[in-house]
């Protein structure tokens, strides 16, 4: 195997989602923004609720409200991560990664589709994955720890081109500042 590349070889689960997008809310503005998306609603209806009930105007449809929106803040990481396993898996079962380079290549039944470095801020490494980000965060590419023998060398090579998310950038010369 070169130094510089590395192949992976495996098939996307639930589960990958699941643990990808909880990876991203943790370490992403957008994550994190998504995440008072769906509370503060729920946190805003409960704290209707309950000014109404120490009035005693509290009405079946407030308490469906924030019982609806509650679950929805509980239940939509869920559904999110369901709804992309399920385009992942119309595109196909199995999927070959190569990391190299030149980013980060995906090819499944459908295709091939490339990703250069440029294009990628960083990654965050869970239990079961690494997880590279897009600049915004917004988007991810899973790479499970799993579909390759050597997961240290797959670390390495993915923070010679990427960050860590959870850790400082490398440092390297400042960027130069024009006024």
């Amino acid at each position: 195997m070169e130094q510089g590349r590395m192949e992976l070889a495996y098939t996307p689960t639930g589960e990958d989602f699941r643990e990808a997008f909880a990876a991203q809310a943790r370490h992403t503005t957008v994550g994190r923004a998504a995440r008072v998306v769906w509370w503060v609603p729920a946190a805003v209806s409960l704290l209707g609720g309950a000014l109404k009930l120490a009035d005693g105007e509290v009405g079946a449809s407030d308490v469906v409200m924030a019982v609806a929106l509650v679950a929805l803040a509980v239940y939509a990481p869920r559904l999110q991560a369901a709804s992309a396993h399920r385009r992942v898996t119309r595109r196909g079962g199995p999927r070959t990664v190569v990391v190299d380079g030149a980013g980060v290549t995906v090819t499944d039944r459908c295709g091939t589709q490339t990703r250069a470095w440029a294009t990628l801020s960083g990654f965050v490494e869970t239990e079961h994955l690494f997880v590279v980000l897009n600049r915004s965060g917004s988007c991810l590419l899973i790479l499970a720890k799993r579909g390759t023998a050597d997961p240290d060398a797959l670390r390495a090579l993915l923070a010679r081109h990427a960050a860590p998310v959870d850790r400082p950038a490398p440092a390297g010369p400042a960027p130069e500042v024009r006024a």
